[in-house]
């Protein structure tokens, strides 16, 4: 980038984002990162970058010149700068038509502010809109599985407001890991134990069920069997999104995330495991009897793979675009790549038509 010299608007005062990493490639140049974007600035005063990464910026005479003030404006509109507030030094959200008068918000909770700062990358100006969204939002885990607890935790700790987990039962060891239940849960109620993980990942969390009246943005299904058909059909008639996130002993599983009647179902992923098995159908129903010992899996693998699962329900939550929908990311030992397979509606679902709780 070159500092033009056409006349510009004039600007309030910016700083670096908290995202931004800013290097000197020479005297008269600066390289901005963000991400894994970056530019090079051409001709910059070293006044105009002291006063950007300055907390309190002494007064400078070359701050008013247009050019100055146009380029840091695109660097601005670019995300790699943020308007600050002069007097206090609180940052400014830019308005619409290049206003930047509008105050910026500042994190839900102090411990989110390395949230709003990884959200600065893809979002830039919008970071804190989307963050705030975030603690409105409230994702409902089902499952015993030992995903369930720890990617309620990470969701919480990214700064989801209201995460509920639902399972049956007692801890047993082998639902342990770090981040999730603990092996000292061990005998305690499964429900009330996800609950402690969750607070301990994020003290203000609210792990109460949605109201009946409030349906959840996002229904995870974190349960190591295949998923039963009337399950299905309840989350299909309530128009309700949902995730798959399933663990086994060498592999784990990511989706789909299924939008009923606008992407793949669970059904579509039945029928197209059919058309490869003619025996799946009754392999589905002997999968769902739990095993006696429990269902084992690589702590390892499952920390890698709830990592993925909340990338995906963030991806949802922030209004992106998921890998998972219309297929799933899944990763075997001992490769350790997440392959994405594409699971495409199936010709012979109905999960396209109109829900009918009735059907």
């Amino acid at each position: 980038m070159t500092i033009i010299d056409d006349p510009a608007p004039s600007g309030d005062d910016f700083v670096l984002g908290p995202a931004t990493r800013l290097l000197w490639r020479s005297p008269h140049s600066i390289h901005l990162e963000l991400g894994e974007q970056a530019v090079v600035v051409e001709g910059l005063p070293a006044s105009a970058v002291s006063r950007v990464v300055a907390h309190h910026p002494p007064p400078d005479p070359a701050a008013s010149d247009p050019a100055i003030t146009r380029a840091l404006v695109d660097l601005a509109d670019a995300g790699y700068l943020w308007p600050r507030i002069p007097e206090s030094g609180e940052y400014r959200e830019p308005g619409p038509a290049g206003d930047h008068s509008d105050p910026r918000r500042a994190p839900p909770h102090p411990r989110l502010a390395g949230e709003l700062t990884a959200l600065a990358v893809t979002h830039a100006e919008r970071a804190a809109e989307v963050l705030a969204a975030r603690g409105q939002a409230s994702v409902v885990v089902h499952g015993r599985s030992r995903a369930a607890a720890h990617l309620g935790a990470v969701l919480a700790a990214a700064g989801v407001g209201r995460v509920h987990c639902v399972a049956g039962g007692t801890v047993r060891l082998h639902q342990a890991m770090p981040g999730g239940v603990l092996p000292g849960d061990e005998g305690l109620d499964l429900s009330v134990a996800a609950d402690t993980a969750l607070h301990r990942a994020a003290p203000e969390v609210d792990t109460t069920p949605p109201p009946p009246d409030q349906a959840p943005d996002l229904t995870v299904l974190a349960i190591d069997a295949p998923i039963d058909d009337d399950r299905r059909v309840a989350l299909h008639a309530a128009g309700a999104a949902h995730l798959v996130v399933s663990l086994g002993a060498d592999r784990g599983t990511v989706g789909p995330l299924v939008l009923p009647g606008l992407t793949s179902c669970l059904r579509c992923a039945d029928l197209h495991r059919r058309d490869r098995d003619p025996a799946w159908s009754a392999l589905a129903v002997q999968l769902t009897v739990p095993r006696r010992g429990g269902s084992g899996s690589d702590v390892a693998v499952s920390t890698v793979v709830v990592g993925a699962a909340a990338l995906q329900a963030l991806a949802f939550l922030d209004g992106g675009d998921p890998a998972c929908v219309d297929g799933t990311l899944e990763l075997r030992l001992p490769d350790w790549r997440l392959r994405r397979r594409s699971r495409p509606p199936h010709p012979d679902c109905d999960c396209a038509l109109p829900a009918d709780p009735g059907r």
